[in-house]
């Protein structure tokens, strides 16, 4: 048995490589490989492929993508900005796909809901190089909008969650056994970080987010089995990982705190770019991140409005916010290395509040990130948003594009750019 598994190219009018890998695929390919099935593999978004023009890497393995600019689509020609088709360019896909057996399956990733072009790209590919494939999907934009998935790319198999196996063994024919396995990073020639998760799901339903859709009750994970991956990670010389958590540090008895009694001090750095919960940055559970090495905080505020917080889902109260930064701040992490997330675009939210926020946040010394607003069908807030925009064509779910059809281009660049400004004063400190 071969199996192709793929994560496509991007299509947006921004991207960063912002410790974004593969997660869920890679555990495919790691329980493939354990089942005996010979894996080839080709990720468009790998950075260190050798033939594309590198650009520099931070220091904790974050950077620029290649891209090139393409046509807009026509849904999209309202946005006065350059549209980008981010990753390998397809002609090494081509050559790649030349250079290995005929497979009997391919298995596309599919991220954003809005970067379905990536995807349909790569169907169409595979599907002139070996005309008779099976196609099967899995990922954020199969799993919400499959539907969609089967009409545009007509796929033979879509997931419902990330990673289904009863039902991804049946499509591939393979007999399913109890085998422990681990992500596959080794299929990477070169590896900058990796990522890990210790919990699925989010007891929190937040009128825009759809987290829940794919893991719909809060579970932790083997600890056991997360310290085996990050042994492997080690392996392979990676310092810098990033949990894929949307609720890492609850349960900490059982998830965060027990993970962390094993880890050695000064041998990782972690990041934490899903956001954090700051209700319950306890002073015991801030110390422990700082003594075991976490290194960038990021924490989920969305707004500074009292009611805001409430109507959007109640999981953070200023109050809250400012205990968890304080918390941090006694247990030794600098200021520089706290990030808030704020909200920009709610259908009901006036942007004179995200300016408050961001004007509040950083006068405490504390950096801001703005989480703009992507309309995901299903969720409330998702809903709302079909009073400006048509929500059942995904590329108009953009996060980028829906602020701006709310606010205006000028108001959206003149907020970013008064962030931008602030944050840099930050740095600067």
């Amino acid at each position: 048995m071969k199996v192709l598994l793929v994560n496509p190219p991007i299509y947006d009018f921004a991207a960063h490589d912002f410790w974004m890998k593969p997660y869920g695929l890679l555990n495919v390919a790691g329980m493939l490989k354990a089942h005996g099935v010979k894996v080839f593999f080709f990720d468009f978004m790998d950075r260190n492929f050798p033939k594309i023009p590198k650009f520099k890497s931070d220091r904790f393995g974050r950077g620029k993508f290649y891209y090139e600019v393409v046509e807009k689509p026509e849904p999209l020609r309202f946005v006065p900005r350059r549209f980008k088709r981010y990753g390998i360019p397809l002609k090494f896909f081509e050559d790649f796909l030349k250079s290995i057996e005929p497979p009997d399956a391919v298995l596309i990733s599919t991220g954003m809901t809005y970067w379905y072009l990536g995807v349909i790209e790569v169907a169409q590919t595979v599907r002139k190089a070996f005309s008779d494939v099976k196609i099967g999907l899995g990922g954020i934009y199969s799993t919400l909008l499959p539907h969609h998935a089967q009409k545009v790319i007509n796929p033979d198999f879509i997931a419902d969650t990330s990673i289904e196996q009863a039902r991804l063994f049946e499509f591939l024919g393979i007999d399913r056994k109890e085998i422990e396995f681990l992500p596959a990073w080794e299929l990477y020639p070169k590896l900058e970080y990796g990522v890990i998760k210790l919990t699925d799901g989010c007891p929190y339903r937040c009128t825009y987010c759809a987290s829940w859709k794919f893991a719909p009750h809060f579970t932790v994970r083997s600890i056991a089995h997360a310290l085996r991956e990050l042994e492997k990670l080690s392996r392979l010389g990676i310092k810098d990982i990033a949990f894929y958590d949307d609720a890492l540090l609850l349960r900490p008895q059982d998830g965060i705190l027990r993970f962390l009694e094993h880890i050695e001090p000064n041998k990782f750095r972690f990041h934490t770019p899903n956001a954090l919960h700051a209700r319950f940055i306890t002073p015991e559970i801030a110390k422990a991140m700082k003594d075991k090495g976490f290194e960038t905080i990021y924490l989920g505020y969305e707004s500074v409005n009292p009611e805001r917080q409430r109507l959007t889902g109640g999981k953070v109260t200023s109050d809250e916010f400012w205990n968890a930064v304080e918390n941090l701040l006694v247990a030794g992490f600098r200021k520089t290395q706290i990030t808030a997330y704020l909200l920009m675009g709610l259908p009901d939210q006036p942007l004179d509040e995200v300016e408050q926020g961001i004007r509040e946040v950083t006068s405490a010394g504390i950096k801001v990130m703005l989480s703009e607003f992507s309309p995901i069908p299903g969720t409330p807030d998702g809903e709302k948003a079909r009073r400006w925009i048509d929500l059942d064509e995904p590329l108009l779910q953009n996060n980028i594009v829906f602020p701006i059809v709310r606010y205006g281009y000028d108001e959206v660049s003149r907020i970013k750019a008064l962030k931008n400004k602030l944050n840099q004063g930050i740095a600067k400190t």
